[in-house]
């Protein structure tokens, strides 16, 4: 027989029964529908966590240690020299230091254009810290190049890619502020500055500074406390004001792999040095949450899916037993064996089948309004998701399938008891 005349025969066997294939259909649309919504709040919020906790498994930070046993470790003073032999190590690409500016920076003005966003009267106290131009490179390619730059030039900056959403939605609501108008691109905002002044009365410089900074990209791998400039920027600035060299306050070095981070992490402990491991023990420990609870809730809507090609087998085999003279009947015209096994397992595919597009329709659905409940009854905080249920094309397309190839697998026991009809029993 072709497959045209099985699966007209399998859809007349379903439409004979149409009270137990609707209860088919809805056990696998169960299934599908759980599978769907389970995955897509994995989905959801692992993106979320990703975002709040941005972190390169690739990334080492080394930083000085506090008890130092350089003298005999070869560690001790973080400097350039120190940094050559961390680049030096196996398995490191790249290796990039960063140095605190030990002069004070204040901002007495709001950036041209953001006056209503910068309460009367305030003088903000920025932290400062250099950086290789090399590490916020792919950030820093909007046009305003991240150089030392020539006397009375505008400084160029890199502010960490959190700080414009904690800032709208944190800080801005708190001081009862306008936030960032919407689709603003703040790459090229000016400034001004004031370098040695301090807001602590008795600490400001005797020579002060009066100089422009210039946004030239967001990047995630500068500190959300600080405003990070060129390194050479800060070792100027340091020679200005006679500041003896403090050292590098941290290395970050970049593995070929994140298979070798933990070697590279080891060698520098070795070194006499220490790494500063907080952020990434934080996004591992938020992920590893996220995928044990996905897992879990996936493994329980995989459970669900069983149970529904349970269903559908006994289904299918109560159909088998009731239609076993018209099973022999179909043997005695001329149908193999072969043909009888698929045209069973063709109606357990058009059961799953239907209920997995039933039951990816409805967890859709659900996932909308879950996001409009989502959206409706919690506060706006930093790095709220836009939906807290994600569907990709992928999912969708896998729930289907999942939802058919399950109600297959529990029609096989079926489908083999009704290529086993014997003819000759069934019609004497």
């Amino acid at each position: 027989m072709t497959w045209r005349s099985l699966l007209a025969l399998a859809w007349a066997n379903l439409r004979a029964d149409p009270g137990a294939a609707l209860v088919d259909v809805l056990a696998a649309a169960v299934g599908a529908a759980t599978l769907a919504l389970f995955v897509a709040l994995g989905l959801g919020v692992g993106d979320a966590a990703r975002r709040m906790f941005p972190a390169d498994a690739r990334l080492v930070e080394v930083v000085p240690a506090q008890l130092s046993l350089g003298g005999l470790l070869g560690g001790g003073r973080l400097d350039e020299s120190a940094r050559q032999r961390l680049l030096a190590l196996p398995g490191v690409r790249a290796a990039w230091p960063r140095q605190n500016l030990v002069v004070p920076v204040a901002a007495p003005e709001p950036p041209l254009g953001l006056e209503a966003a910068w309460p009367p009267g305030m003088t903000l106290q920025i932290p400062v810290v250099g950086v290789d131009p090399s590490m916020v490179e792919e950030d820093t390619r909007r046009g305003v190049p991240f150089a030392d730059p020539a006397e009375g030039g505008a400084i160029p900056v890199v502010l960490s890619r959190r700080l414009v959403e904690i800032y709208n939605k944190t800080i801005a609501p708190t001081w009862g502020i306008p936030g960032l108008p919407a689709g603003l691109d703040p790459v090229g905002i000016e400034l001004p500055l004031r370098i040695g002044v301090s807001i602590i009365p008795g600490k400001s410089e005797r020579r002060i500074l009066e100089v422009r900074v210039r946004l030239a990209g967001l990047s995630d791998r500068v500190p959300l406390y600080a405003m990070a400039v060129p390194l050479a920027t800060v070792q100027r600035l340091h020679r200005l004001y006679n500041r003896s060299d403090p050292g590098y306050g941290q290395v970050t070095l970049l593995a070929d792999s994140p298979a070798d981070a933990p070697a590279i992490a080891a060698a520098a402990r070795r070194m006499g040095f220490n790494v500063d491991r907080s952020e990434l023990a934080t996004a591992e420990r938020v992920g590893t949450v996220v995928r044990v609870t996905t897992g879990a809730l996936v493994g329980l809507a995989l459970l669900m899916t069983a149970l529904a090609a349970l269903a559908i087998a006994r289904s299918r085999a109560a159909s088998v037993a009731a239609r076993s003279r018209e099973i022999a009947l179909l043997q005695a015209l001329g149908a193999t064996a072969r043909d009888v096994r698929a045209m069973v397992l063709l109606e357990a595919l058009l059961v799953g089948g239907g209920g997995g597009l039933l039951g990816m329709a409805v967890g859709r659905g659900l996932g909308l309004l879950g996001d409009l409940a989502w959206h409706g009854l919690l506060p706006d905080f930093p790095y709220r998701p836009e939906a807290i249920l994600i569907f990709p094309a992928w999912l969708l397309a896998a729930t289907v399938g999942v939802a058919a190839l399950s109600a297959v697998t529990g029609a096989l026991t079926p489908a083999a008891a009704a290529a086993r009809v014997d003819p000759a029993r069934a019609l004497s």
